[in-house]
């Protein structure tokens, strides 16, 4: 019994002192191989360009989810294509998808411009991918027709006789 309690001891101090070492600032973090790193700035105002696409439907399309959108709507956020901040170039954030922090300026491309390429300017908080809007211009139509989706059919009620 005591054999037991000294081993499941040992390891919790094993286990702890890993944890430990894993946050301890010495300990170099590597990335996985091909990771984008953030832009040098963790907020940065920027210009962003991209397509405004939906994630339901991008990873319906792209990976079978079972997303919803055509009963809860879509819900939008920015594919970058290209990116500047202080006027310069940030090409390691192409490919990034930004998603909008909810504010006034960002209803109309979270629940509107579907498809569409947008030039979005604002802050883009790179650490947590996320970017606030403060101006936004359409820069193309969507490649693919807007489609509608059905708004949900409520029961019609009976219609009382007339006395």
């Amino acid at each position: 019994m005591k054999r037991g309690t000294l081993m499941a001891s040992l390891v919790a101090l094993a286990i702890a002192g890993y944890a430990l070492a894993q946050d301890h600032p010495a300990t170099e973090k590597k990335q996985p191989t091909g990771a984008k790193q953030p832009t040098t700035a963790s907020v940065a105002d920027s210009t962003v360009t991209g397509e405004n696409i939906c994630l339901g439907c991008a990873l319906q399309h792209q990976k079978g989810a079972a997303a919803q959108c055509s009963k809860y709507g879509h819900r939008h956020a920015l594919k970058v294509t290209s990116a500047s901040a202080s006027g310069e170039e940030h090409p390691e954030m192409e490919g990034w998808v930004l998603h909008y922090l909810d504010t006034d300026n960002a209803q109309s491309v979270i629940k509107e411009h579907h498809g569409e390429t947008l030039t979005v300017k604002g802050k883009v908080y790179a650490d947590e991918r996320v970017l606030e809007v403060s101006k936004v211009e359409v820069s193309t139509q969507p490649e693919h027709p807007k489609t509608e989706h059905p708004k949900p059919e409520h029961p019609k009620q009976p219609e009382h006789p007339k006395k």
